[in-house]
């Protein structure tokens, strides 16, 4: 979803990661879709895979079409937006089923959020409700795992930007989070309230998660502080929640959203994610409901339901579109 800043201008992963940035200027965004096409290697994993029960794709389509009633195509991007900088095809509901998407399997459906470092009570809250919102939104089961210290990075992976100590984000994603990976995780999602860096010629970069080996980590550092105020949490509260649920979206192999305002749309600032909604479009909200087997209307009065507790304003937009799809 975010992005890092390069000589002032957004920068890039490597193949296989998404740190919704670009290997450079104009290059293809994330290296999204050729890790989705690799789709499933392990035939075990296919046929547990298989035995999912899924909504069939022509009840989906029906899906779609109606909340596409609600919304308008995305506007032409203005320079500095993520669109303008990084020209993206974007991907149709039916592109996603003919990818083989990276989704659940029969031994891996439940996402798995890891603390790392210290956070302060308000941080531990915030990740907390990321988790419980994670839950709603791809309808899976997700559970915060026992908090680990912040690891001991080797030199390379661990540098002074200003006042900020950093830590190389693909050393964690290489090194550290794989073996942590819980037999039964879909997806390993670790956050931190270190700053990260994504390698050379980079400032900074608020999240990268790997696309094949199902783990990814995020930073908290640039969120604002949620101990400041009631209205300072619950910024930190919706930016970490539009990247937890953007970021394993990717995971599950969405690459970003270019027809609609969508939360799998690319970013290119935190004004840009500030603005972009919380909740998924007209296309990508069946391929969500297609990967994890989850029906629609389920998801989005949950979804509605914790946005209203939270005085959240996607749950305007929300009820919309459960008025939309009816019964």
């Amino acid at each position: 979803m975010l992005l890092s800043r390069r000589n002032l201008l957004v920068g890039a992963s490597a193949a296989g990661l998404a740190a919704c940035s670009n290997a450079s200027p104009g290059g293809p965004s994330s290296s999204v879709a050729p890790t989705a096409r690799r789709g499933l290697k392990k035939e075990g994993e296919k046929r547990a895979l298989d035995a999912l029960p899924r909504y069939a794709p022509h009840h989906l389509r029906t899906v779609r079409d109606k909340l596409a009633k609600l919304v308008e195509r995305r506007p032409a991007p203005k320079p500095g937006e993520w669109l303008h900088d990084h020209p993206e095809t974007g991907q149709s509901f039916e592109e996603y089923l003919k990818s083989r998407p990276t989704v659940p399997t029969g031994t891996r459906q439940t996402l798995v959020v890891l603390p790392v470092g210290e956070l302060s009570t308000e941080a531990k809250k915030v990740v907390e409700l990321a988790a419980e919102y994670m839950t709603l939104h791809f309808g899976l089961p997700c559970r915060v795992a026992t908090p680990i210290a912040s690891p001991s990075p080797p030199s390379y992976a661990v540098r002074k930007k200003g006042a900020d100590r950093q830590l190389l984000s693909g050393w964690l994603i290489e090194s550290v989070l794989p073996p942590l990976l819980p037999v039964d995780a879909a997806a390993l999602i670790a956050f931190t309230t270190t700053d990260l860096w994504p390698g050379a010629g980079w400032n900074y970069v608020f999240g990268e998660a790997s696309l094949s080996a199902r783990v990814g980590v995020w930073s908290l550092h640039r969120y604002g502080d949620p101990r400041a105020d009631a209205a300072s949490f619950k910024r930190v509260l919706e930016r970490t929640l539009k990247i937890a649920v953007h970021e394993t979206g990717h995971m599950f192999s969405l690459p970003h959203c270019t027809q609609y305002p969508c939360i799998q749309s690319g970013v290119n600032s935190l004004d840009e994610a500030d603005e972009s909604p919380l909740w998924l479009c007209p296309e990508c909200l069946p391929k969500i409901a297609w990967a994890t087997s989850t029906d629609p209307r389920e998801r989005l009065q949950k979804t509605h339901a914790f946005c209203e507790r939270h005085d959240l304003d996607a749950a305007r937009f929300i009820e919309k579109q459960l008025g939309a799809i009816g019964a």
